[in-house]
């Protein structure tokens, strides 16, 4: 539980860091935390009741929009390097023209 409680507070802190500072834009499930637990085949076969995984959602903070992970701690280690990146973000600097983010059309055929 300990785990969990460090998740979802260093998830909040980076969201309050982007939308503070960013244009805020987002997908309505940010952050969402979501628990897999072994099931009656596992358990009836002798695995403890427990999480089996961690799914997070977040398209700001993460690589990609859902995010599955074994357990707490390896999820754990994912949202610190997020919420890391995050508050070392300067938004203001991280603006950039359309127009530059394109290759020019002869080197992109």
């Amino acid at each position: 539980m300990k785990d969990l409680e460090e998740i979802r507070r260093l998830l909040d802190e980076a969201y309050a860091h982007y939308f503070a500072n960013s244009d805020g834009h987002c997908k309505s499930s940010e952050g969402y935390i979501g628990l897999q637990f072994t099931n009656y085949f596992e358990r009836r076969d002798g695995e403890p009741f427990g999480i089996k995984g961690v799914e997070i959602y977040s398209y700001v903070l993460g690589p990609n929009r859902s995010h599955t992970f074994a357990d707490t701690n390896e999820a754990l280690v994912s949202v610190r390097s997020w919420h890391e990146r995050e508050m070392e973000t300067d938004h203001e600097e991280d603006v950039w023209d359309d127009w530059d983010w394109y290759p020019d059309e002869e080197e992109a055929w």
